[in-house]
């Protein structure tokens, strides 16, 4: 959009004939009744293709980075590698190392310490963005957050958590945005309770596409 000039979803929308519903969905990501994440039609992304001068595949492969018929030195030019480190949301004595890595945007990735973990539990199924059980979430390590945004921490008690950072007159203090289901921690965990926040969450790759905080 930037480097089109436009400053809004809606100057976007007019000028691509993508509708601004169908806009939105394809920025904030859509999850359909079930919780799965759905996504955008072909016909869609022929539009998005023909507007940005791109590759319809160039597209598809932003939704799935390990689709047949991607090269490796495309994939590389088109994206950088986080190693997944972890999970969060389990409890204590729960984080466990793995080999997984997960492919983010080159935009998203230059220039920054990213750390990706595996999320474990509802918690953070809630709210316009969802983070649900089985996503991976890519952290920035150089940004700590500031009230609003989603961070994973560590705990006293050295457990890993992914909650939304609020800072308010009450106090500073990390929240479930999906109470409902707290798995083993609390819907609210005050200050004195964390360790270290660990960096802000700016990917969240889910079951079927990936979406930039």
């Amino acid at each position: 959009m930037k480097r089109r000039g436009i400053n809004t979803l809606e100057e976007f929308a007019k000028q691509s004939g993508i509708s601004r519903g169908t806009l939105y969905h394809l920025v904030r990501g859509r999850v359909s009744p079930k919780g799965t994440w759905v996504k955008p039609s072909v016909d869609t992304l022929l539009v998005l293709a023909r507007f940005l001068e791109r590759p319809i595949q160039d597209l598809i492969f932003r939704l799935e980075p390990d689709a047949p018929g991607v090269s490796e030195q495309d994939r590389t030019i088109a994206c950088g590698t986080v190693k997944v480190f972890g999970v969060v949301g389990a409890g204590p004595g729960q984080f466990e190392p793995t080999l997984k890595s997960v492919y983010v945007p080159a935009a998203v990735a230059k220039g920054r310490p990213l750390a990706a973990y595996e999320v474990r539990g509802d918690s953070m199924c809630g709210g316009k963005r969802p983070i649900c059980d089985g996503d991976i979430i890519v952290v920035n390590m150089a940004d700590k957050g500031c009230s609003g945004q989603v961070v994973v921490a560590r705990l006293v008690d050295g457990s890993f958590v992914c909650k939304a950072l609020k800072e308010d007159k009450f106090g500073r203090r990390l929240m479930s945005l999906n109470p409902l289901y707290t798995n083993s921690a609390p819907p609210v965990i005050p200050a004195e309770d964390v360790d270290e926040v660990i960096g802000r969450v700016v990917w969240v790759q889910g079951a079927l596409n990936g979406v930039e905080e």
